[in-house]
Order: C-alpha cells, then structure tokens, then sequence
C-alpha cells in the first residue's frame, strides 16, 4: 500500500484538512464528542482519512511508548510525520 502525502491526500477528500485538525485534537485528547463522531464515521468510509489516522495514532504511541522519560524537541512529531508522508 502506497502512502499518501498531505498535497496528494487534499485530492483525495474534500474534507480532508477539517479531519486533519480534528485528528489532532483528538490524539491530543482535546476534541468535543461530535468532532470524535464525525472523524470516526469519515474514516469509516474514506480511506485517505483512515490511512492518516492510522499514521498519526502510530506516531503518537512510538513517541510515548519510545520517548518517555526523555526530553523531545516539540516539532519532533511534524518531522518524523513530513518523512512518513514523503
């Protein structure tokens, strides 16, 4: 399966930047429940969505599974996410 990158995925869903934003939000566990349902539902059904979500959550449980006890400079996350969606 062939990654998409973030100009490739705006192609491939209208709502893809609203979904973007709440992903974040909720891996940041900062999203109302009618954001958390409405990004659930998306990704049911589109898979550029589904493909982020997946990388995103990965990402976010590498770095505090990885990362713990350490100091991590704060754009460490957009960096390693930016080579994953090259």
């Amino acid at each position: 399966m062939e990654s998409v990158g973030k100009g490739d995925a705006k192609k491939g869903c209208k709502e893809f930047e609203k979904c973007l934003e709440i992903l974040h939000l909720m891996l940041d566990s900062e999203a109302s429940k009618d954001q958390e349902e409405y990004l659930n539902e998306h990704v049911e059904g589109c898979m550029t969505c589904f493909e982020h979500y997946e990388v995103e959550k990965q990402i976010r449980i590498l770095l505090q599974t990885r990362l713990e006890h350490k100091q991590v400079p704060s754009d460490l996350a957009s960096s390693i996410r930016s080579k994953v969606f090259e």
